[in-house]
């Protein structure tokens, strides 16, 4: 009898909640992620794979539209720009809400920005806000204006403005490292570091109410061990390898989302060493590797061929035709080697040890330089390591890396500024930095991208780098799932996802 009442006891609880339903009861998700994260906090660590998954606890006063492929307002309903690029003036929308309920207001948008620039702590969040912001003024308790040094501002400020994720006025660091609170789709449930974080749906998100119910990236390595995870359904994401995506693309009930990366992969040469300086040498390297046998033998289909540093992800801004300049013609490659007096050229190229599609790609160039007599050694190092010897202190011969993209053209091409901090082929070419300047001092979109345009082209006449690729991108849904969507930057957006039994989210 007591059986009988508990039954009938769950069914009326089902009722009560406008039905239980098999797609209600299963309604978790489980991502994989590479490694954990070295903050939790918003904005505290900026490694990409720490992005992807916090931008899911977090938003900002614009956000990216991945279907108009730009940015759009956010938690502000509306901005506008005043005194040439100086002041930014955004006012909220009505009604929004904090993970913790409290409503959001210009306290803690001004608050927000000035925890990033370090204003109050004098101890920044991220060191580029401390040099650009000059100050927020609150004008009412939605409208706030911000204010970038003279000197400091640029055509592509806003979206520096639009990655400053919104948090309550008065959080402790502290408390943010353990419990963050923000004002993303989804809020913070549990975190074991080292091993996952599990999130929460936001009912009251301004974009409306999540459809997948409780999220958890767990910490999975790369490897076979992935794909039987996914196999087994104790996940149901995978990032999709070469071997990959052709043992799931035949599988009806699997889902597979594909597209461009927006990340240029190629190969450094240092640029103040005596033999790279010389153009025939970096000519003659870059038409003696066979970047479409790289492309056909262990990359995705999304992949693309580059010539330069800018992927079609950003159509807008891309260059075309200059993955084409320096065609596989070894014959030609090795007679502009000679011709450069450089004899029995060697070299090595370090690259990240953990990434194994660098390690493959240094594996075919090694090859493709052998048959032209050049010597490559390949001297994997691991991250730790690579960042600060190769990134930042330059310390290599030639050096595979894959550079994240963005969805800022500006921020991609800077790096090849002279004496930038991410000028890591020490490349300098006065015309390229006069582009950037007239590039930061131009808000006309059409003109903008005729000016990066321009030094994608310079970029490939000069050889600063050998472009290989777009390395793409590939995801899985289990069968229970779909609507991933692709972004030109690092994001695992769970908000677009849904169940397939559903009707989709516009």
């Amino acid at each position: 009898m007591k059986k009988i009442i508990l039954f009938l006891v769950l069914i009326i609880g089902c009722f009560g909640l406008n039905g239980c339903s098999d797609e209600e009861a299963n309604n978790r998700i489980v991502i994989p992620i590479k490694t954990g994260f070295t903050s939790i906090a918003p904005d505290s660590d900026i490694a990409a794979a720490t992005k992807e998954v916090l931008r899911n606890l977090n938003a900002g006063l614009m956000r990216f539209d991945s279907e108009k492929n730009k940015l759009v307002p956010g938690l502000a309903k509306e901005y506008h720009m005043e005194n040439n690029g100086q002041r930014y003036i955004f006012v909220l929308r009505d009604n929004l809400t904090f993970h913790n309920g409290e409503k959001i207001t210009s306290k803690d948008v001004k608050y927000s920005f000035d925890r990033i620039a370090g204003v109050t702590t004098g101890k920044p969040i991220v060191g580029d806000w401390k040099m650009n912001l000059a100050s927020v003024d609150i004008i009412d308790d939605k409208t706030v204006a911000i204010n970038i040094k003279p000197g400091e501002e640029k055509s592509s400020d806003i979206y520096d403005l639009a990655d400053v994720a919104i948090i309550p006025a008065g959080s402790k660091e502290e408390d943010l490292e353990k419990h963050p609170v923000g004002a993303g789709p989804y809020k913070f449930l549990e975190y074991i570091p080292g091993q996952k974080l599990v999130l929460e749906a936001f009912d009251n998100y301004y974009l409306g109410k999540p459809e997948i119910k409780e999220v958890e990236f767990r910490v999975y390595k790369e490897g076979a061990s992935r794909l039987m995870a996914f196999k087994s359904g104790d996940i149901d994401v995978l990032p999709l390898t070469f071997e990959t995506e052709k043992e799931l693309q035949n599988q009806k009930d699997i889902e597979i989302v594909s597209g461009l990366q927006n990340d240029v992969t190629l190969l450094y040469l240092n640029n103040s060493l005596e033999i790279f300086k010389n153009k025939k040498v970096r000519e003659g390297i870059w038409r003696s590797i066979d970047v479409d046998r790289i492309l056909s033998g262990i990359s995705l289909k999304s992949s693309t061929k580059l010539g330069s540093h800018m992927s079609p992800a950003l159509m807008e801004y891309y260059k075309k035709g200059l993955e084409n300049k320096y065609p596989y013609t070894p014959e030609i490659g090795k007679k502009l080697l000679e011709e450069s007096g450089v004899k029995n050229l060697k070299f090595t190229i370090k690259t990240i040890a953990e990434n194994n599609y660098d390690n493959d790609v240094a594996l075919f160039i090694k090859e493709d330089l052998k048959n032209v007599g050049v010597d490559v050694e390949i001297e994997p190092i691991p991250l730790s390591q690579f960042l600060p010897s190769v990134f930042r202190n330059h310390e290599y011969e030639g050096a595979i890396l894959r550079i994240v993209g963005y969805p800022d053209p500006y921020r991609i091409l800077n790096r090849y500024r002279t004496g930038d901090i991410s000028n890591m082929g020490e490349y300098s070419n006065p015309k390229v930095d006069q582009l950037l300047d007239e590039a930061r001092r131009t808000y006309d979109s059409e003109k903008n991208a005729e000016i990066y345009k321009k030094i994608q082209e310079i970029l490939n006449e000069d050889i600063a780098g050998i472009y290989l690729m777009d390395q793409g991108r590939s995801v899985a849904l289990s069968s229970k799932y779909t609507g991933y969507k692709m972004y030109p930057f690092s994001f695992i957006d769970v908000y677009s996802i849904h169940l397939k039994k559903t009707t989709p989210k516009k």
